[in-house]
């Protein structure tokens, strides 16, 4: 990349750049179709999400099926292996450089991750990875540093709930499902048979926001991935995505996510059309 800070290297295949910031390694691996991994044990702890295409990481007593916008936390020695899906997959990975690092507490189990917050944050990442500029470095770090909250909030250590009941998967799953519509609250509280006080009391205390507003975050996460990916024009992606106009888009994006979609579509693809 010249000028970047990430260096680039390719093993058997697998694309990586990768980057050393302030007691942690950054990573963004780009996978071939299909790929196979064979049993492995890491030798630190280190988080994963998944940008683009799908990946199953089996370990002895279960297996996990990761898409875009889901992620793992996953422990110092968990053997596993890994296989990628027919697209390949392209992942980011943040990794502290020792396992006394005190942010490697938050990575002492294994916990599947979702949410729209994992999906912006981990492409935020990945452009800094991309970029060239004397701030990449620190931004780098910031997003990491960011992801890495995110992921210590959801495997419990600021939740006031235990595992969620079923019926509150199910009302996430929907609202995934449905992210170009607009969903309500009473609408999705008879899809799944509570009632709607309910849903919202229990939904905010698992989640830390409202059913409304995680529906848009998603809507707003997927519009992220499909600006990053694709060339659809943008004021498409903003209707599919369930916004009224694309001013309206626009706003939300820059106060969510840090920056406009058009800024983001440059700084997330440039650099990738580069390597291609």
């Amino acid at each position: 990349m010249g000028a970047g800070f990430a260096t680039v290297t390719e093993d058997e295949g697998v694309l990586v750049r990768s980057a050393d910031v302030n007691g942690f390694t950054l990573e963004e691996l780009r996978f071939p179709p299909s790929y196979e991994h064979g049993a492995f044990e890491p030798e630190l702890p280190y988080l994963a999400l998944v940008l683009e295409g799908t990946v199953e990481k089996s370990f002895r007593l279960r297996t996990l099926h990761l898409e875009p916008a889901c992620g793992v936390t996953m422990p110092q020695g968990a053997t596993h292996r890994a296989r990628f899906g027919p697209t390949g997959a392209r992942i980011v990975i943040v990794r502290p450089k020792g396992a006394s690092h005190p942010v490697s507490q938050s990575l002492h189990r294994l916990v599947s991750l979702r949410g729209p917050d994992f999906s912006w944050l981990a492409w935020r990442l990945s452009s800094e990875l991309h970029a060239s500029d004397a701030a990449a470095p620190l931004a780098a770090e910031g997003f990491a540093l960011e992801l890495l909250a995110a992921t210590s909030r959801e495997a419990g250590g600021e939740r006031p709930l235990g595992r969620p009941a079923r019926w509150l998967d199910e009302a996430e799953e929907l609202l995934r499902q449905r992210t170009g519509d607009r969903v309500g609250l009473s609408e999705l509280a008879e899809a799944i048979g509570v009632h709607p006080t309910h849903l919202a009391r229990t939904f905010r205390a698992r989640y830390g926001v409202s059913v409304g507003e995680y529906s848009r975050r998603l809507r707003l996460a997927w519009a992220a991935r499909e600006i990053a990916r694709a060339d659809t024009p943008l004021a498409v992606i903003a209707r599919q995505a369930g916004f009224a106009d694309q001013s309206h888009f626009t706003r939300l994006f820059r106060h969510h996510i840090g920056t406009t979609p058009a800024r983001y579509r440059e700084g997330t693809r440039s650099s990738g059309r580069r390597d291609a």
